[in-house]
């Protein structure tokens, strides 16, 4: 019987007002648990907790996904916020960083998506623009689309070679919801992919035996209408089935 790896996706909380109470949902965006489910992996949301109980998660878990939500607090990488800075939640920071530095330290492998590039990258000492366009003035593309969330709005340009290339090859479109994009790259990593304005929209890990691939754009919107997206949970989860990782 075949066997299907266990995958956790980084929630988030969101809040639903009702006529008698006010609730705290915790949730992660569907297009996650489809792209995974499709890509042969069990997908299992990992609800906002302890550090002590992040560090748990991951030795239940065969891989780690991070997803997108708010803006990452500027104080993780020493600056003051920035006027056009968004909403942050401290409270999801301190519960992701516990999932990476968890993750690194089991060697589990990562898929890092829209927060989840900025959050990895501040994890390991890189910083951020607050906001492109006040803080990039070399910025001459639409980061933050105006257009349905399955839609390919822009390209980016891929390094040879790289992990991201054996799936797109060296040029593909994505799609594009973010203000805020990586801007000193951690040097635990290294960048394989920008948009045509210089921005990093990928990037993969240095180090032997610490499998990360982390995309500024929002794939698991797109799994249902490009076969390609899909490809990019297919090859994460190949990756864990063929190094025998769960």
């Amino acid at each position: 019987m075949q066997q299907y790896p266990l995958i956790g996706i980084s929630g988030n909380h969101r809040q639903d007002n009702t006529e008698h109470d006010t609730y705290i949902l915790s949730y992660a965006p569907n297009g996650f648990v489809t792209g995974l489910e499709k890509a042969k992996a069990i997908p299992v949301i990992l609800p906002i907790v302890s550090q002590e109980t992040a560090h748990e998660y991951i030795s239940r878990v065969d891989a780690l996904v991070l997803s997108g939500g708010q803006d990452v607090s500027p104080l993780l990488y020493g600056e003051e916020p920035h006027i056009n800075l968004g909403r942050t939640y401290p409270v999801r920071d301190a519960y992701e960083l516990a999932l990476i530095e968890e993750a690194y330290r089991q060697r589990k492998p990562i898929l890092a998506i829209c927060r989840g590039i900025q959050i990895l990258n501040v994890a390991f000492g890189g910083t951020l623009y607050q906001d492109i366009q006040s803080q990039y003035p070399e910025s001459t593309i639409l980061h933050v689309q105006k257009t349905m969330p399955s839609t390919a709005t822009h390209t980016i340009e891929i390094a040879e070679g790289s992990e991201l290339s054996k799936i797109f090859g060296t040029k593909t479109a994505i799609n594009s919801y973010h203000h805020q994009a990586v801007k000193e790259l951690a040097p635990n990593f290294k960048a394989v992919a920008w948009s045509s304005d210089g921005l990093i929209e990928a990037f993969e890990s240095n180090e032997e035996g610490q499998y990360v691939l982390a995309i500024q754009g929002h794939p698991e919107t797109m799994v249902n209408d490009y076969d390609e997206m899909q490809e990019l949970f297919n090859h994460f989860v190949r990756y864990i089935k063929e190094n025998r990782l769960f």
